[in-house]
């Protein structure tokens, strides 16, 4: 658990990596990175993954599009005061690619969009995106195709099993302080846990937390089937970010190869932030 001098003091957003395609599918995604990195005096660094092989003719002319592309991006980072490195790199599956970028420029959030020009698709969330939301051991945002940016709340969706939620917590607050939103803490329960006492305990410690950053915030607790009760509950904020922590998978995810948070945010309707990786 984070004190409050960390909660303070760390940003979650220092370094963030921007992966893009140049597609239509990443002009949401390219946006969101850049107001990210405007408002939060973050180092941003731009990928774009080449699938050709490395010195064939293909690749040559995939390096010199990717090249003009990124020179767009820097052009506009540079007049929003971004400071903004681009990155080409040869891979041959764009997950690895993504992950390797990670390590290699110490991103503490990597920002994807659902789906790409490659794309096979799992419940409207890219194969790649699936992946790297994973295996990241950093912070994963997901972009829709239109989303420019926030302005109407913040939702930090935690539930029972998680430990305390500050990680999470720690973005959230970073979101709705600098874009000056509303924010919502919600913990989804089981029935049986409506009435826990240390449910609250944890709300309270969390509203007075945010309640310090001067930030307008409310909470609840609620039960139900946790992707119905978050997408319910952001509808009715109209919550346009939904922030929350990975969650254990069972065996028989695991066995399956599945993963329920990835059907959260296929069926959201915003963006979906996982906060996840060191809380320092």
């Amino acid at each position: 658990m984070m004190n409050d001098t960390d909660m303070e003091e760390l940003n979650p957003f220092k370094t963030i990596l921007l992966a893009t395609d140049g597609s239509e599918f990443s002009a949401g995604v390219e946006q969101v990175g850049m107001e990210m990195a405007s408002q939060h005096q973050s180092q941003l660094y731009v990928l774009r993954l080449l699938l050709s092989e490395e010195g064939s003719d293909e690749a040559s002319a995939e390096e010199q599009e990717a090249k003009i592309d990124l020179e767009r991006v820097i052009h506009q980072s540079a007049e929003r005061g971004i400071s903004c490195t681009p990155l080409i790199q040869f891979c041959q599956e764009p997950s690895q690619g993504i992950l390797s970028t990670i390590k290699d420029v110490g991103a503490q959030l990597v920002i994807l969009g659902c789906r790409g020009r490659r794309g096979l698709a799992k419940l409207m969330v890219g194969d790649a995106t699936t992946k790297v939301i994973d295996k990241a051991e950093c912070s994963v945002l997901v972009v829709s195709r239109l989303v420019t940016s926030w302005n109407s709340g913040v939702l930090l969706a935690l539930d029972s099993m998680e430990p305390d939620g500050d990680r999470a917590a720690l973005a959230a607050f970073h979101l709705a302080q600098s874009a000056q939103v509303p924010l919502t803490i919600l913990l989804v329960v089981d029935d049986d846990e409506v009435e826990d006492r240390e449910n609250y305990q944890l709300l309270n410690r969390l509203v007075a937390m945010a309640k310090l950053k001067n930030l307008e915030v409310d909470s609840m607790v609620q039960s139900g089937e946790i992707d119905d009760v978050i997408l319910e509950v952001a509808r009715q904020r109209s919550a346009d970010i939904i922030v929350c922590e990975p969650r254990d998978r069972s065996v028989i995810e695991k066995l399956f190869n599945t993963n329920k948070l990835i059907h959260l945010i296929g069926r959201a309707r915003c963006p979906v932030m996982v906060v996840q990786g060191p809380e320092s």
